[in-house]
């Protein structure tokens, strides 16, 4: 799925850096296999990140893991992100060392900072050493520097929220909270499989009862409609981002057959699957 997805990175690619307005990913699921970061410059933007929609400012820092969804839903004319992607085997040792139980729940519960002036300013500064990273020949000296520093960053975010955050708050989601984050990561990676509550239900040795109150009480919304959503922005990114036909795409989602997907869609979107392919070719998400 990777593959079809909006990428900041080059699959044979492990690094890259850059800055973008992210509109040409047109709506469509955005790859951040491994790690994404992004720091707003300019503008302002709409993004649906973990099923939740999250307004992007400038100053705005944003860092997304391998089992994040996000995709954007509208951008300003000066919208700007400055941006960094790596590769998992990247920040793999970064992740396993240890970091607080709230640096995850922060992460996947609000992964949208506001740093203050000081912070966003070694924020630019850590940036500035990513470009010149980038431009070092030596490919083995290249690696390590940049595994120091995607840890020093972790690390340093880490800090932070453990000033900024109480410990009633620290305390206070839990393993509820896991368990919604764990939710989130299966449907990443089974919602083109099946959609079926039950199922996300018994992988995380639960009753869909619970999990419905789990949905509800954080979202507002069932774990049905969170499937849905996820489900929907599956189908307009192979709509997007590449030319199988319909029919394929019902395939590729396990789809009953292409008219009930088809259904499913308008149902959902109130357009059909090829209106949103043409709808999606002549719109630029613009504000």
């Amino acid at each position: 799925m990777s593959g079809i997805k909006y990428s900041l990175r080059q699959e044979s690619t492990s690094f890259s850096i850059g800055t973008t307005n992210l509109r040409s990913s047109n709506g469509s699921l955005i790859d951040t296999n491994g790690c994404v970061a992004l720091l707003v410059l300019s503008g302002f933007a709409v993004a649906t990140i973990n099923f939740e929609k999250r307004i992007l400012r400038k100053g705005d820092f944003v860092l997304l893991f391998y089992d994040s969804t996000f995709s954007m839903l509208s951008i300003s004319a000066a919208f700007s992100v400055r941006y960094v992607s790596f590769a998992y085997h990247l920040i793999e040792e970064a992740i396993y060392k240890p970091l607080s139980i709230n640096f995850w729940n922060t992460i996947y519960s609000n992964p949208v900072f506001r740093p203050n002036e000081r912070d966003f300013k070694l924020l630019v500064e850590w940036w500035y050493q990513m470009e010149w990273v980038n431009n070092i020949k030596d490919y083995d000296y290249q690696e390590e520097i940049l595994k120091n520093n995607i840890r020093n960053l972790l690390v340093a975010t880490d800090i932070e929220i453990m000033d900024h955050v109480g410990d009633s708050l620290r305390n206070s989601r839990g393993h509820a909270w896991m368990l919604v984050n764990r939710f989130f990561r299966l449907l990443s990676s089974y919602c083109r499989e099946t959609r079926e509550v039950q199922f996300y239900a018994d992988k995380l040795s639960i009753t869909s009862t619970y999990l419905y109150k789990l949905c509800r009480k954080n979202f507002q919304l069932s774990p049905k409609e969170l499937i849905d959503r996820q489900t929907v922005t599956e189908i307009k990114t192979y709509l997007v981002n590449t030319d199988m036909s319909v029919k394929h795409i019902a395939s590729e989602l396990n789809f009953e057959d292409v008219s009930y997907m088809c259904r499913y869609f308008r149902r959902q979107t109130g357009m059909s699957p090829m209106d949103y392919r043409t709808f999606s070719k002549r719109q630029v998400l613009v504000e």
